[in-house]
């Protein structure tokens, strides 16, 4: 066998030659390093390498899209990028949205100050290889990979190679980096369960939030350290139509299993979910199962101390009112499984109700609809003990889970509106359609002004018909604008007045008021093709970036209205279609926050924003950077950790929660103005 440097004067070294196959939710991670010193003394001087990633599949795999995509997704990071700090030079970030079945992704990657580790000679990259399957498990993706000094080289090679000093390939794969080890083995552990959506994965979907978690945690000083540990259960990806109380218990045994077996070798004081659109209402029934199944597990003494309960983008009441009838009517004939069919708020009998409902007589079956189930008794009293609740949701360009299910069903229109005013005053604001504002109640909690002076927050009406929509791009603005503001107005019509100049408030001045835009769900749905991607000025600077949080509240149970749809007169319910619906999407809202406080979360970012939300993909879908970092800071940062390591043993609904209300009335106005400073 021929050594490296005789195949050196043949053409170049060969440094990696590697083979692998990859399944849906599958991915390896490399991480590759060399000593500029150490190869120079074997006679290898180098200030580049040359990279080749080849997609082994047949070329006549390419037009399989819908059973696929039978591609790759592939990033190399030099060890000093950060998507949080300014990326110097003119040196691009080499990644390919999808390798196609026959394609080769080339790079030159280069031994400089953007890849060296501190002020040694050592250089290093990280090469993240993803499976873009989503739909069905058999498949195996086949790609090569090879790293070598000449292009040729990396063409073209017969294998013949030699381990080189000096140079060092470390691999993960979907397994390793899912199952790592908390930092401090002796002391307690945060455990994070993560859960995935429709035709998704947390193998490769969730890797993102995952990462950000860990990098963020993982520094910290013993003293306040979270010991994280991030799992998620892998066997719900390919059965996303099976249902949500099929998911769920799936993913409360795999809960229970996972906390039992981690206990053998640590001890799991402390447990958060973190769900992405499907992912909300599957982890829902899980916490419900475990409720039902092991009723001491959340105990606050004995059990694992429920922490933070999250959701990106997720559909809790459902998308009947959201999305048009040629969409609806699939759902309900099982287009979508028994998934579609708990989404459309259809009951489909026959199913199994195990972990669904309660032995004890003190919880009788309150409904036949799962999505109303949820928060029903004993799991409310889970949910009311989680330390933290936050929605997260995209205000425009999510079709697939609209603003209107994604937040809850209310919100409070009013400050919106107030800093959607300013911004336009400032003459800031993109367009006079687009939905802006900037409100946080980091500061604000508890008693943001609008609270103070007695304001209720509204109801988000149902989108339009879908006849409406058509007609809203035919006829003239001043013939359906006063139909639309109707709908706002009867949300807020049991707000009680404030500082407002009329009764009615925002809602009166019908001209000024501009509500979001409404998504098309099919527009969404083809985004994941056709959107646009970051530039590399977007994913080296991070002073480009605007998408941005617009609305960021704790909303409490007594700034609810009544209801709207209780006690409705007969007549009303003959003739309109959607009461029905309209009450029972109600109800599940208001059973969710009626005990409870919510944090809400609006961020306005770009298509496709239903996957952007999560960061799908590291640079396809950095414009989310901005919701995760938000995530993760808010609820995994330094400070949220110091306050929990002081409050270990008293779990509360929001840390300090006095002091932001002593600071809200100055920090809304000056942060109102910086919003508008900032818009575009």
């Amino acid at each position: 066998m021929k050594n490296s440097l005789e195949i050196n004067e043949t053409g170049g070294t060969l440094l990696v030659d590697e083979r692998k196959r990859l399944r849906i939710g599958e991915l390896y991670r490399y991480k590759f390093s060399v000593n500029k010193d150490v190869i120079k003394e074997q006679g290898l001087d180098v200030s580049h390498l040359f990279l080749r990633i080849k997609n082994e599949e047949s070329a006549l795999l390419r037009p399989l899209y819908l059973t696929g995509p039978y591609s790759f997704y592939i990033d190399v990071r030099p060890h000093n990028y950060n998507e949080n700090r300014k990326f110097p030079g003119k040196e691009i970030i080499p990644f390919v949205e999808n390798l196609k079945p026959d394609e080769r992704f080339k790079v030159k990657i280069l031994l400089n100050e953007n890849s060296r580790v501190g002020d040694t000679s050592l250089y290093s990259w990280t090469i993240d290889i993803i499976s873009q399957l989503a739909v069905t498990t058999i498949p195996k993706l086949e790609f090569s990979f090879r790293i070598g000094t000449t292009r040729k080289v990396v063409k073209k090679s017969n294998g013949l190679f030699k381990s080189i000093e000096g140079v060092s390939l470390e691999m993960w794969d979907t397994e390793t980096l899912w199952d790592l080890p908390p930092k401090f083995p002796e002391k307690p552990v945060h455990l994070v369960i993560m859960t995935h959506g429709i035709f998704s994965n947390i193998g490769c979907d969730m890797l993102y939030m995952k990462d950000k978690i860990e990098e963020m945690t993982f520094p910290m000083d013993e003293s306040i350290n979270p010991n994280i540990i991030v799992r998620g259960f892998m066997g719900n990806v390919g059965k996303s139509g099976h249902g949500i109380h099929c998911l769920g218990v799936r993913v409360g045994k795999y809960v229970l299993e996972t906390v039992d077996k981690l206990n053998k070798k640590y001890k799991v004081d402390r447990i958060s979910f973190i769900g992405h659109s499907l992912g909300g209402p599957t982890q829902s029934m899980a916490v419900r199962y475990i409720s039902i199944k092991r009723p001491d597990f959340f105990d606050a003494v004995k059990g694992v101390k429920p922490v933070n309960f999250i959701t990106l983008a997720s559909p809790f009441i459902g998308v009947i009112g959201d999305f048009p009838f040629y969409l609806s009517v699939p759902l309900d004939m099982g287009a979508l499984g028994l998934t579609g069919r708990d989404l459309n708020l259809k009951y489909t009998p026959l199913t199994s109700k195990d972990g669904l409902y309660a032995d004890d007589e003190v919880y009788p079956e309150h409904s036949k609809y799962i999505l109303e189930i949820l928060p029903q008794a004993p799991a409310k009293k889970v949910f009311e003990s989680f330390k933290r609740r936050t929605i997260y949701a995209n205000v425009m360009d999510d079709g697939i889970v609209p603003l209107r299910t994604a937040a809850l069903l209310y919100l409070d229109w009013r400050s919106i509106h107030k800093v959607q005013k300013i911004r336009k005053k400032n003459k800031n604001s993109p367009t006079s359609s687009e939905f802006v504002s900037s409100d946080s109640p980091e500061s604000s909690g508890a008693s943001s002004p609008s609270n103070e002076n007695g304001n209720n927050v509204g109801e988000i009406p149902a989108e339009s018909p879908n006849k409406k929509a058509t007609l809203q791009w035919t006829l003239p603005q001043a013939v359906i604008h006063g139909s639309k503001i109707n709908k706002y107005k009867r949300g807020q019509t049991n707000e009680a007045n404030s500082d407002s100049d009329n009764e009615q408030g925002v809602f009166l001045d019908g001209q000024k008021f501009e509500p979001p835009k409404e998504a098309n769900t099919v527009l969404s749905a083809l985004s994941v093709l056709t959107a646009a991607i970051p530039d590399q000025e977007y994913i080296k600077n991070p002073a480009v970036r605007k998408d941005e949080v617009i609305h960021d509240k704790l909303y409490h149970p007594e700034e609810l209205p009544p209801p709207h749809y209780e006690n409705r007169p007969i007549v009303k319910k003959l003739i309109y279609p959607n009461e029905s619906v309209n009450r029972i999407q109600e109800r599940i809202a208001r059973e969710w926050q009626e005990t409870m406080t919510w944090r809400k979360v609006l961020v306005q970012i770009q298509p496709d924003s239903h996957n952007n939300i999560v960061v799908r993909r590291r640079f396809v879908n950095l414009y989310g950077y901005v919701a995760v970092e938000h995530m993760v800071e808010h609820h995994f940062g330094s400070k949220v950790c110091s306050e929990l390591a002081e409050d270990a043993n008293e779990p509360k609904d929001e840390p300090n929660q006095s002091s932001q209300a002593d600071r809200s009335n100055e920090y809304n106005e000056g942060e109102i103005s910086k919003g508008a400073e900032n818009a575009t």
